[in-house]
């Protein structure tokens, strides 16, 4: 998609802290995941986990040369946490025990809080990348909150009320990035992703038995709105996929979660550990082309039988590549496809990236014939990088 604006930020979603944290079992490879959902609304740092608070860990993060990001919930709070208690008039819903309440941003008051105290942790805890969930429908709230012949008003006031608090964060903290979780992907609209990207686009990612033909349609549809945006592999002894390439080309994207372990503690003896090294080294080639211009070089179907083909080019560095897909039904062994955006007047040094094969081809051959790509398995993946000469 040609003159879709490049987004040129190094992103790191590798380095996570707060409240969705992880116990490890000294026995075993048993990782059991922290009840966290029973302590939204406590958002205060805990004194005896960080003593000292979250800074060193940012400085540690810093130190390394990566960003630190930290996970917020705050639209939600379950019945008797302390701002539920301090401040009722500021949540909407039944007060049930254990009950989720929605934290109002339509209210002015209740979002000049939440900004200040927001604005205050990003600050003192070196917060880089914000990110923002949000677990639960809010809608039965909203309606309840208006009266019959006022329905909606509460959203919309909601709504408005959720850009203001972005907005002003991004306003007093000038390189923040903010990252649009929302149950992964239930929140991505025009005005979101002018404000934010979402490093985790999807739900769908999160059990290791899903199909990666889901990936590649996310990928293909959602790069026509929005450069950056990411999803993840699975890992572990259990899965697998532990060493399946085109499982892992099915989810790059300008962003990757790409776990060694699955909910594996101590490892797994036999991880390949040199594919491992190579798929980060592909990825982090692949990487740069997202931020370009995106041509979808055929349809994006989800069905097992088709192939799947997408180009990202980079005019301003004369390069960029193809990722393909032969899905498992397909009977096509080969297809031609036409590449765009090239510098008529230019020769091309095309690399395969499973080979290491190079050739040169002309922009009239591959704008016009179209470049061949053959893959003899099922389902098979492929990347071609290409750079002009």
């Amino acid at each position: 998609m040609a003159g879709r604006r490049a987004w040129s930020r190094r992103l790191s979603n590798q380095v996570y802290a707060g409240i969705r944290g992880i116990l490890q079992t000294r026995h075993g490879f048993v990782l059991q995941p922290v009840a966290w959902a029973k302590y939204v609304g406590h958002w205060n740092i805990n004194p005896r986990a960080h003593p000292n608070g979250l800074k060193p860990l940012a400085d540690a993060a810093h130190a390394a040369g990566l960003k630190f990001l930290r996970w917020f919930e705050p639209e939600r709070a379950l019945t008797d946490t302390p701002w539920t208690v301090e401040h009722p008039e500021w949540f909407l819903g039944e007060r049930k025990p254990s009950a989720n309440l929605l934290y109002n941003l339509g209210d002015p008051a209740a979002r000049r809080f939440l900004t200040d105290f927001m604005s205050n942790m990003i600050r003192e805890a070196g917060i880089d990348c914000y990110r923002q969930d949000f677990n639960f429908e809010p809608l039965p709230y909203w309606r309840a909150a208006d009266a019959p012949d006022r329905q909606g008003i509460a959203e919309i006031r909601y709504v408005e009320g959720h850009y203001e608090f972005w907005d002003e964060l991004l306003r007093r903290h000038p390189g923040l990035l903010i990252d649009n979780c929302a149950s992964g992907g239930r929140r991505i609209d025009l005005e979101t992703i002018s404000r934010s990207i979402p490093l985790w686009r999807s739900d769908y990612q999160c059990g290791p038995g899903f199909d990666p033909a889901g990936s590649q349609v996310q990928t293909h549809g959602l790069s026509y709105w929005l450069p950056v945006h990411g999803g993840g592999t699975c890992g572990g002894q259990h899965d697998p996929r532990r060493g399946d390439t085109y499982h892992v080309r099915s989810n790059l994207s300008a962003s990757l979660e790409f776990p060694i372990y699955f909910n594996q503690g101590d490892g797994v003896p036999d991880h390949p550990w040199e594919w491992q090294r190579r798929m980060i080294e592909e990825y982090k080639r692949a990487r740069p082309f997202f931020y370009g211009d995106y041509y979808p070089l055929n349809g994006g179907s989800a069905a097992s039988d088709v192939w799947l083909v997408m180009q990202y080019h980079r005019p301003d560095l004369g390069e960029g590549m193809i990722l393909a897909f032969r899905r498992k039904e397909s009977p096509f062994v080969s297809a031609d496809f036409r590449l765009q955006g090239l510098d008529p007047a230019a020769e091309y040094e095309l690399q395969d990236a499973e080979t290491g094969k190079t050739w040169m081809q002309t922009s009239n051959e591959l704008r016009e014939r179209g470049l061949r790509v053959t893959m003899e398995k099922t389902p098979e993946s492929g990347i071609v990088f290409y750079r002009r000469r």
